[in-house]
């Protein structure tokens, strides 16, 4: 039910919009964790000690992988040392993995691209990146060659719901990302697009990537100078042309409360996903992170959080409202739209398309194999936490909901799970691609 209603409710793509994708980008290259650490010659530990605050040895990287391993949660981190990072880095090569362009702002556009849209690419235009770009992907400037060697890798350790490392249980399929960037965090990308951007005049303007910000060993003015030089790129955009924030896993919250004094003022939408907005939420009521929450969050949890969210962000001094949200889940995909608008469509093909796409990329089939997934939500769920709220069914014919409250329209489309994974790396960034597609106006 959820596939024919993306036909019987399809919206065609707006016509000639541009969007400029930020920032950054990499060469990836995925691993199965385990395997991994069987060749690094790591044994799992009795127990799982305090996660660390910085990466500097392998017991270290150790610690922290299981702890989101046990929780089936996402990371992505940034290795101190150096030695430690050439030592896992000649590891992870030595698997002979496929070397493929990444990075949330390549991933992004490319899924984009592929929907029919015009894309800038915020990226350095060098060969290497540019012989994995297909080609209706802009680049901004002349393509230049540098050395081989010259790029920013990430490995991207992947393992199953119910794989074991020892003791130790997966109780989600998911990813724990590595990297030792030295040009993402200096936002080289934003700094090579500033004057392509004007004669492009996007109309939407997607920020990701941003999370090579952090943990990074920067001084305290170039900290200052790299958040400056995002400030002052949103701050020369037309009022009109939207922003999209997407969140990532951050560790240090002094970082990302400077990070969201700066982007969220501008921002016309938010995209999270179920660890992320707990993450957001506690910072912008208490100042603190979530470390690592809770994978398996209610509905009515997350329409509670999503809520207190708005609350917040629209009280803070703004440049212009924010008048969405999506929250992608392994259950659900929801989103919130501001009903009196310009910028953005109904919902509803966006939490349909966006779910399908998460389902076909993690299969790795564009065809829907009933045997090969299954509905993890509830037949029924609750709009809020508070008692008496509404109760929405999720109807077999009909299984998209969208309702109205208070000045938003929620929209919520169940997820039809992968039981045979092929892939996780990227499915967050393939369906934020869609998803903002089909909601713009």
């Amino acid at each position: 039910a959820v596939v024919s209603t993306q036909s019987t409710g399809d919206i065609a793509l707006p016509k000639d919009k541009r969007i400029l994708v930020g920032v950054g980008g990499c060469l990836d290259i995925f691993v199965r964790a385990v395997d991994l650490m069987d060749v690094l010659g790591v044994e799992p530990p009795e127990s799982i000690g305090e996660p660390p605050q910085y990466l500097n040895s392998l017991e270290e990287v150790v610690t922290e992988f299981l702890t989101f391993f046990v929780e089936g949660a996402a990371a992505e981190r940034f290795v101190q040392s150096e030695e430690l990072w050439l030592k896992i880095r000649e590891t992870a090569l030595s698997l002979k993995p496929e070397l493929k362009l990444g990075g949330n702002g390549p991933v992004i556009a490319k899924r984009m691209v592929e929907e029919g849209a015009e894309v800038l690419l915020a990226i350095q235009n060098e060969k290497i990146y540019r012989d994995r770009i297909i080609d209706e992907i802009k680049l901004p400037g002349e393509t230049v060659d540098t050395e081989s060697e010259d790029y920013d890798l990430h490995i991207i350790l992947e393992f199953d719901k119910g794989e074991q490392w020892g003791q130790y249980t997966a109780t989600r399929g998911n990813r724990y990302i590595v990297h030792r960037d030295k040009h993402n965090p200096l936002l080289k990308g934003l700094a090579a697009v500033k004057t392509a951007v004007k004669d492009f005049n996007p109309h939407l303007v997607v920020l990701g990537g941003l999370q090579m910000l952090d943990t990074y060993p920067f001084t305290e003015q170039e900290l200052i100078d790299r958040l400056q030089e995002i400030d002052e790129f949103l701050a020369d955009l037309p009022k009109e042309t939207l922003v999209h924030f997407e969140m990532a896993s951050f560790v240090n919250p002094v970082f990302l409360k400077k990070l969201t004094d700066v982007i969220l003022p501008y921002s016309d939408s938010i995209g999270m996903n179920e660890q992320e907005l707990p993450n957001l939420s506690s910072l912008l009521r208490t100042g603190n992170t979530v470390y690592i929450s809770d994978s398996k969050i209610k509905v009515s949890k997350t329409m509670d959080e999503t809520r207190e969210l708005l609350a917040v962000v629209n009280t803070l001094p703004r440049h212009k409202p924010l008048t969405r949200v999506h929250i992608h889940t392994l259950a659900y995909q929801a989103v919130f739209t501001l009903r009196d608008n310009n910028g953005w469509m109904s919902g509803i093909t966006t939490a349909v398309k966006s779910s399908l796409t998460a389902t076909r990329y993690v299969c790795g089939d564009e065809s829907i194999d009933s045997s090969k997934i299954k509905m993890i939500l509830d037949d029924s769920f609750s709009s809020s936490a508070i008692p008496g709220s509404q109760r929405i069914p999720i109807i077999d014919s009909t299984p998209v909901s969208c309702w109205p409250d208070g000045p938003y329209e929620i929209c919520l489309a169940p997820v039809l799970v992968c039981t045979q994974i092929k892939q996780t790396g990227g499915g967050g960034d393939n369906l934020t691609g869609v998803g903002l597609l089909y909601h713009l106006k």
